[in-house]
């Protein structure tokens, strides 16, 4: 079982998201900000690694406009090496990768326009994956679209849309069930005429609502499309709603209590887990440790550590946090449920002042003298909450900011 995370890791400020303006595209702009993209995937794969994560999801916008009529360079081949060198390191280190085309890439639609633009997406992302030379349990995750007022219909224009992808995407897409158009049910009735893998959200599952089938019906069901040795493990999403914004929301962190429920009904059956999560790689720590204690292989050095890192935050809301700490006896996922209790309280006003005061400790060799000069004006005015949003904004300049620093910047 691997636990991993989307795109845009919080504890490095690596990024593979730089774009590229339609009026600003040239060939030798496009060979930059593409080598600066592919050089911070490495790095990003690299923390990764150091953190036990062994799953990710690399951003569509690895090689910007990747699929746009503008983009006639051949970068598969400018970047062969470095590819290859990317891949050649995913597959000694047993990661597993995958991509995911955004919501108007779908291959269902009946305008014509949009479904050769679409296609032409979704073999960019296989492009993609096949340059780095990683198998296919490295997956394509797609929606199924619009119902466009004809759901029967909407799933057969899916059909015959599939049949137009090249062979090498066929072998890597995978579907998900969404929260509004397409239900769990509906995405397994397509699997089984062209069979393709389903990827399950529970979330999205929970939003439409249709069904009342345990966790074990669903992967009972679920696992039946994949074919181990071919496409893998099985892979699902996994997020939980953030109880203050709207239905289908992705919560600010995982609540372990709740994950570890999750888990205990699913373990049977190995699933690779990806988090769909605001606070990203913080999260997929959190449940790692917490896996690792069930079963006895979290070290000491790992549970003091991850508590130092949430110092700032936990004293953002409870300026007496350090007596409850030192009350714990039964390790890291005692102090998860402390942590998800108080990050849903009110900020403790004395306390919130002290961290932001502690982090600017942290950073302030980092900034120039006029941002620590605005940084004390807010905190001098009481502006508590603006200085968090200025101090986010300078720790996220620093490429690997002190961990402390990108755990207390992951929560407002």
């Amino acid at each position: 079982m691997k636990i991993g995370y989307a795109c845009t890791p919080i504890t490095t400020n690596a990024r593979t998201n730089r774009r590229i303006l339609l009026k600003d595209f040239s060939k030798d702009k496009f060979l930059s900000i593409t080598k600066q993209n592919l050089d911070d995937l490495q790095k990003i794969l690299e923390w990764n690694i150091k953190n036990n994560i062994y799953l990710f999801r690399i951003s569509s916008d690895i090689i910007p406009l990747g699929s746009h009529e503008i983009n006639n360079i051949s970068w598969q081949k400018e970047f062969k090496n470095k590819l290859e060198y990317i891949g050649t390191f995913i597959k000694n280190n047993n990661i597993r990768v995958s991509m995911h085309p955004g919501q108007y890439t779908v291959i269902n639609t009946p305008k014509e326009d949009v479904l050769y633009k679409s296609i032409k997406d979704i073999e960019y992302h296989c492009e993609f994956l096949d340059s780095l030379k990683v198998d296919y349990t490295n997956k394509i995750i797609l929606h199924i679209g619009g119902v466009y007022g004809d759901k029967k219909l909407a799933k057969e224009n899916f059909l015959k849309g599939f049949k137009k992808l090249s062979d090498s995407s066929k072998k890597r897409l995978v579907i998900e069930n969404d929260e509004r158009n397409f239900s769990l049910d509906d995405v397994l009735d397509i699997s089984s005429k062209i069979n393709i893998p389903v990827i399950f959200d529970n979330l999205h599952n929970i939003c439409y609502g249709d069904n009342s089938y345990s966790l074990k019906e669903i992967y009972s069901l679920v696992i039946k499309t994949w074919n181990k040795k071919l496409d893998g493990n099985m892979k699902v999403h996994y997020s939980e709603q953030d109880t203050f914004k709207k239905k289908g929301s992705h919560s600010p962190s995982i609540s372990i209590n709740s994950f570890l429920e999750y888990y205990e009904e699913v373990k049977e059956f190995s699933p690779d887990i990806m988090l769909e999560v605001k606070d990203k790689d913080i999260s997929a720590i959190k449940c790692i440790n917490a896996l690792k204690e069930i079963n006895k292989t979290l070290n000491s050095k790992a549970y003091r550590e991850e508590i130092e890192n949430y110092k700032l935050l936990l004293l953002q809301h409870d300026k007496d946090f350090q007596k409850k700490l030192n009350s714990f006896s039964k390790g890291l996922i005692e102090f998860y449920n402390y942590l998800d209790k108080l990050l849903l309280s009110p900020k403790d006003i004395i306390g919130f002042k002290y961290s932001l005061e502690l982090a600017f400790n942290i950073l302030k060799d980092h900034i120039s003298n006029r941002e620590s000069l605005y940084f004390k004006k807010l905190i001098n005015e009481k502006e508590y909450e603006k200085a968090k949003v200025y101090l986010t904004k300078l720790v996220k300049k620093l490429e690997f900011p002190p961990k402390e620093l990108s755990y207390y910047i992951s929560q407002p």
